[in-house]
């Protein structure tokens, strides 16, 4: 904070602190309180609750109404689009934030994960989140030339119940035995998923 605080200074930034209000969370969204007056966040996710704070903050300092975060739409970030759910969680902190939200929410259910990534992303620390919770995986590739080959993945986190898929098309098109399935690892995977399941 005290890093933050003195280039706010160096920079003649006015610093406005946010503290995380108290709110119902739920699957697909939450609603908060702020000094008496509610809100509703449609991004999933417990996190989604500090940056809707941070959001109403800025707009109250700037005199702008903040109830317009109820239309807020974040496409791959735990979207749900029928029985599937994207979300880019290309990072390790993105995966830890996946693996808390299914945790929460969807720890009852059988989940299955679609699974892609690039060859420089720290695709072990990522998987070894997001693999231990899931009941089925299908591993493929993004159609990119950085793309790691979903063999080299299965190499790094063996599971159970793993298939490979040459493409998310194919990996779309199989069969499973889970209730939700995420679709995960990339921005672009979820990109190419998006194309096929958002008409």
């Amino acid at each position: 904070m005290r890093v933050i605080e003195d280039r706010a200074r160096e920079v003649g930034a006015e610093l406005i602190p946010v503290v995380v209000p108290e709110a119902q969370v739920e699957a697909w969204g939450s609603r908060l309180n702020i000094d008496g007056v509610d809100y509703t966040c449609p991004l999933a996710g417990r996190h989604q609750v500090i940056n809707a704070a941070t959001a109403i903050a800025a707009c109250r300092r700037l005199g702008m109404s903040a109830h317009g975060i109820a239309n807020a739409k974040w496409p791959g970030r735990i979207e749900r689009v029928g029985k599937f759910v994207l979300d880019g969680a290309h990072n390790p902190a993105g995966a830890r934030a996946l693996a808390a939200y299914i945790g929460e929410f969807h720890g009852d259910k059988k989940i299955g994960l679609i699974y892609g990534a690039m060859r420089d992303k720290s695709v072990e620390e990522i998987i070894a989140e997001l693999f231990p919770l899931a009941h089925e995986v299908v591993v493929t590739a993004p159609g990119q030339t950085r793309a790691l080959r979903p063999e080299a993945i299965l190499e790094m986190e063996p599971h159970p119940n793993a298939r490979a898929a040459a493409s998310i098309t194919e990996a779309l098109t199989m069969p499973f035995d889970s209730e939700l399935i995420f679709i995960t690892g990339s921005l672009y995977l979820v990109g190419e998923a998006r194309a096929i399941l958002v008409q």
